[in-house]
């Protein structure tokens, strides 16, 4: 079971760092944040939240951003 009600993994910056992003909750006006940073040229994961190196939601998410490298 995850903490986090959505998390999403589609945007990539300049430098190829994929931003996986999280809410809490489904309420739109809720802000989200990042927890999570995956480098798409080196594969390496920097975890903003430590919740997410455990979390299975956010591990499927980073893996999704890892097997298109």
């Amino acid at each position: 079971m995850s903490i986090w009600g959505e998390i999403r993994n589609d945007f990539i910056d300049d430098d190829g760092i994929a931003h996986i992003d999280a809410w809490l909750t489904a309420d739109d006006n809720e802000e989200g944040k990042v927890i999570a940073k995956v480098d798409t040229l080196t594969g390496s994961v920097e975890y903003i939240d430590p919740r997410a190196e455990t979390d299975e939601y956010a591990q499927e998410m980073i893996r999704d951003v890892e097997s298109i490298l």
